[in-house]
C-alpha cells in the first residue's frame, strides 16, 4: 500500500538579512580605509653610501680618549691614549660644585696637551638626578672665562671656528651601557 503523502503547509518565511547588512558595512569600512593608506606616495630616503668592502683601517693614528663616568656621589674622569704608550690619567671628583670646577681644570689641562682632541664620552648610572647631570656638562662643554680657546685642524669652516670659541668640547657623546 502506498502511503499517502501528507500536503505541508508553507507558512510565510521571513529571512533575516540584517547580520549580513552590517557584515558587509564593516567590510566597506575596511575596504575604504585600505585603500587610502594604499595610494600613499612613495618618499625618496636618501642614505649614506653602502658598500660591502671593509673599513680602512687607520693603525698610524693615536687618538686621545676622553671617558667621564659619572655615579650618583662620584665622577670618574679617564683620558688614555688610543695607541701604546697609553699613558692613562684617571681622576676621581664628588658631586659637588668645588669638585666640578676642579673637573674642569682638569678637563682644560688634557685638553692643553691634546688640543687636538675634541670628543668625549660621557657615562651616567640610572639613579643620576638630571641637575646634577646637567651641571657636570656644562663643566665639561662650555669654557670659562680664561680657558684657553682649542683651535683643532679639522676645523675649517667659520661656524666651527665659533664653535671651538664657545665649547671645551664641542662633540659630547652620550654613551651608555645596556646589559
Amino acid at each position: 500500500m502506498a502511503k499517502k503523502k501528507k500536503k505541508i503547509k508553507y507558512r510565510d518565511i521571513e529571512l533575516n538579512i540584517m547580520p549580513f547588512i552590517d557584515v558587509f558595512s564593516l567590510l566597506n569600512t575596511f575596504l575604504l580605509m585600505s585603500a587610502v593608506f594604499l595610494s600613499v606616495g612613495i618618499l625618496e630616503v636618501q642614505i649614506p653610501f653602502l658598500t660591502s668592502a671593509p673599513p680602512e683601517k687607520k693603525d698610524d693614528e693615536r687618538t686621545l680618549d676622553i671617558k667621564v663616568d659619572m655615579e650618583k656621589d662620584k665622577i670618574e674622569v679617564t683620558a688614555a691614549w688610543s695607541r701604546p704608550p697609553v699613558n692613562e690619567q684617571k681622576k676621581d671628583f664628588k658631586v659637588t660644585k668645588e669638585d666640578i670646577a676642579a673637573m674642569h681644570k682638569f678637563l682644560v689641562e688634557i685638553r692643553r696637551s691634546s688640543p687636538d682632541t675634541d670628543k668625549l664620552s660621557f657615562f651616567t648610572e640610572d639613579d643620576v638626578l638630571w641637575k646634577d647631570m646637567s651641571h657636570v656638562l656644562d663643566a665639561i662643554k662650555v669654557r670659562q672665562p680664561g680657558d684657553p680657546v682649542f683651535q683643532t685642524k679639522a676645523q675649517t669652516t667659520e661656524a666651527e671656528k665659533v664653535m671651538a670659541a664657545e665649547f671645551l668640547f664641542p662633540k659630547v657623546v652620550m654613551a651608555s651601557v645596556m646589559l
